[in-house]
């Protein structure tokens, strides 16, 4: 969290109390406002028993809450490796769905970067 010190760890019954400040931050984490992002990393691996074969993972997200009006996805790690740029689709408040498909029949599929979720 930006422009949050840290002062624990914590007991029961100890100081510092937990004041308004803090919790409105814990909440603009789990409830995103309006025009935030949450930025985060993907890597998929696979492999394939057909050319055109399904490779995906479901990336959580942290907000539970907040629906995102749209993902961004890179390829900034792992360039594509004998499958498609990546796709996103199913977008919900718990997080979106990445997938590519193979080029080939291999067992060594592979592509990864940046998420960039737009709330």
């Amino acid at each position: 969290m930006g422009g949050y010190s840290r002062t624990g760890p914590f007991v029961n019954l100890s100081a510092p109390g937990i004041d308004y400040i803090f919790l409105n931050k814990v909440e603009a984490v789990l409830s995103r406002p309006s025009g935030d992002t949450e930025t985060g990393k993907y890597q998929l691996n696979g492999n394939s028993y057909v050319n055109g074969g399904i490779i995906s993972e479901y990336h959580s997200s942290i907000s539970r809450s907040a629906t995102p009006v749209s993902v961004v996805i890179d390829t900034a790690d792992y360039s594509p490796s004998v499958c498609n740029t990546p796709t996103v689709d199913n977008i919900s408040s718990s997080g979106f769905h990445v997938k590519t498909t193979s080029t080939a029949i291999n067992a060594n599929c592979n592509v990864g970067g940046n998420t960039t979720i737009h709330f």
